[in-house]
């Protein structure tokens, strides 16, 4: 499968580009960059987060020698406690510090990644644009995934940059890498390991190759816990089976429906109706469902893909939490950069980057989120939910319907003139 590279042309090198404008280009944007980092960091560096805190504990728990899913609220596998423990006794206020610097420098990893997909005569400016913008859309201060991962101290940046570098190297026809990648985001929480459906997808190289290396690196997880004896494996497994009964709203096609249509406590329903409760979660399951499969099969760019299943995914979970969506942003970086390197516009295109910008703003509003705001309409809580089934509809249908692969954009340039030809080739 193409990468994005193989369909707008080939890197055909910028020696001519004054370098001057390039270096420019790039200190303004790592200005811009580092800079919206930092006031992320130092506006986040107060109270420990309410996650943080209890791997906090099961790193204690970890350095008493003994099993760390003796904190039940610990739902993780293994390794962040692991690594966490060699600095358990330590102040927690630095622990949380340094946790934090981690939290905002992960992405980069993620962001530099994405700009491997830019190239041709473009990339001199593209590269440090794209750079800037995709800092600015990840840590502007009111992008609330963000903000969520950063109170409670989460791990959802570090999966960022692994399910970006999964799906580029999916792109790639990078096996190995590609199962290393699926099975370190399952180190990192459980349910990253769903993103293993993306091996199915179309053309895919050495599969099995990659499932391999990906179980391989996926075991590590109940390996690490049975290390602290049957307790500790058992306790694993419990703790992430109990985790669906976390009392939060679930931005999902399981938690929406019960929050508009029952008496859940967290919010004000729009009606009680049981029958309403099961024909809605029926119908967004098998929309979700559908969209899925079609993102899986669809013949189209092998990143894409892999970012429009993970969308999917996130959308199918029993609990699935606003920061989720933050692993999806590069679908918006992904289509514009389409759209401004394809060598024809189509308005399909241009009309899809609206919608996920709208997607975007949508994200920066700090919709009603805690279990406390029982007194607020379910439909304010619904928000979010719906611009992510709506950016996830049109992504996966864009997809489907725009020649995205190598393969059908040689085709769609053949048509225009040679030079473009040559540049699809």
């Amino acid at each position: 499968m193409a990468t994005l590279s193989s369909i707008t042309g080939r890197d055909r090198g910028d020696a001519t580009t004054p370098s001057t404008y390039r270096t420019c280009l790039w200190v303004i944007a790592l200005g811009v960059a580092i800079g919206l980092a930092y006031v992320r960091w130092r506006s986040s560096s107060g109270t420990i987060g309410g996650d943080f805190d209890y791997t906090l504990a099961a790193a204690r728990e970890i350095a008493a020698g003994r099993s760390p899913y003796a904190v039940k609220q610990f739902v993780y596998p293994p390794p962040m406690a692991l690594v966490v423990a060699p600095f358990a006794h330590a102040s927690p206020m630095t622990v949380w510090k340094v946790w934090l610097a981690v939290i905002v420098a992960a992405p980069f990893v993620g962001i530099l990644a994405f700009l491997s997909i830019i190239t041709g005569p473009k990339s001199w400016w593209l590269r440090p644009v794209a750079f800037a913008a995709c800092s600015a859309t990840l840590f502007y201060g009111s992008y609330y995934p963000m903000s969520r991962d950063l109170a409670l101290g989460q791990t959802d940046t570090l999966l960022f940059s692994v399910i970006v570098v999964a799906a580029l190297a999916a792109a790639n026809g990078a096996a190995r890498v590609r199962g290393a990648a699926i099975g370190l985001a399952g180190l990192i929480k459980v349910w990253p390991w769903c993103v293993a459906v993306t091996l199915l997808q179309p053309h895919t190289r050495r599969r099995r190759q990659s499932l391999v290396v990906a179980l391989s690196v996926a075991a590590l997880a109940p390996l690490s816990a049975a290390a602290f004896g049957w307790s500790g494996l058992l306790g694993f497994l419990r703790n992430v089976l109990d985790a669906h009964l976390q009392r939060v709203v679930s931005d999902s096609v399981w938690g929406i429906p019960q929050l508009l249509f029952s008496h859940t406590g967290q919010a004000v329903p729009v009606a009680s109706s049981l029958p309403l409760v099961i024909v809605v979660t029926a119908l967004l399951v098998a929309w979700v469902g559908t969209l899925l499969v079609i993102a899986i099969r669809s013949e189209c760019d092998a990143a894409l893909g892999t970012w429009n299943a993970y969308f999917c995914v996130i959308l199918l979970l029993p609990i699935s939490h606003r920061q989720y969506a933050m692993c999806a942003l590069p679908l918006l970086w992904w289509w514009t950069t389409f759209a401004i390197m394809r060598p024809s516009k189509d308005w399909r295109v241009v009309a899809l980057v609206g919608i996920l910008v709208l997607w975007w703003l949508d994200q920066t509003v700090q919709w009603p989120y805690t279990s406390s705001a029982s007194t607020i309409s379910a439909l304010r809580f619904s928000v979010p939910f719906v611009g992510d089934l709506l950016a996830c509809t049109a992504s996966v249908w864009a997809a489907r319907r725009i020649e995205t692969s190598g393969r059908l954009a040689t085709r769609a340039t053949a048509r225009n003139s040679p030079r473009d030809m040559s540049l699809a080739a």
